[in-house]
């Protein structure tokens, strides 16, 4: 590695830093708005809507609180309009038709073309992530709890966004006639939604909701059954 190269920013970091910077210029609540969904959709088509997610989990790490406010106000913002910049996923019932790779040349794309697919808001796109089948190989549970801790936290950032999102996952775990969730993916939503409203640590949130849905996995399964994904 050359020195221009170890010294080079991490481009991840370089980019979420320009993203909190226009967030938090003078503009209206529309303008930043639309600029946050911009960013999401020009990641969805080139690197994937979880670059979006790391972008925002970039912010929550980061010691710029100002930074993190003009995030979390804009989230806020969406969440006022119901209108939070999304991500694709299959839905449960589609991806068990699909080949089991993410990539899989033309046969894979076929699937993708046809597939059902549903737009999950940040939070609700990890939890499908983590507990549903879908075009995506599943997220492992310790990179979900990592990544929900800090969106929690960065959300806490706007008092506003704090009180709507654990209102809107309430409601999202309620939604059992379009075919977005499995009932997993519900329990896993109320959970968080309980937790958040009783103003438990968004590590404690996240690491409760894993446990909790391990609970419910096994209090459901007669012994020495396996299911999946149902």
């Amino acid at each position: 590695m050359t020195a221009a190269a170890a010294t080079a920013p991490n481009p991840v970091i370089a980019a979420s830093a320009r993203l909190a910077a226009a967030l938090a210029s003078p503009a209206d609540e529309e303008t930043r708005l639309a600029l946050l969904k911009r960013v999401a959709r020009r990641l969805e088509r080139s690197d994937g809507y979880p670059m979006f997610l790391k972008l925002l989990k970039t912010v929550a790490e980061s010691s710029d609180a100002n930074a993190k406010r003009a995030v979390a106000e804009t989230l806020a913002a969406a969440l006022r309009r119901d209108d939070l910049p999304g991500g694709q996923l299959a839905s449960w019932g589609g991806s068990r038709l699909m080949p089991s790779r993410e990539s899989g040349g033309v046969l894979a794309g076929q699937f993708l073309g046809s597939s059902p697919r549903k737009t999950f808001g940040p939070i609700e796109y990890l939890t499908a992530w983590l507990c549903q089948g879908t075009q995506r190989t599943r997220l492992g549970e310790a990179a979900y709890a990592d990544a929900l801790a800090r969106l929690i936290d960065l959300v806490n950032c706007s008092s506003d966004a704090r009180a709507r999102y654990p209102a809107k996952l309430e409601a999202e775990s309620r939604n059992e006639l379009e075919g977005a969730y499995t009932q997993a993916t519900r329990q896993c939503l109320a959970d968080v939604a309980a937790r958040w409203r009783a103003d438990e640590s968004p590590e404690a949130i996240a690491n409760g909701a894993l446990a909790h849905r391990a609970e419910v996995a096994t209090a459901a399964l007669p012994r020495g059954w396996l299911v999946r994904d149902l």
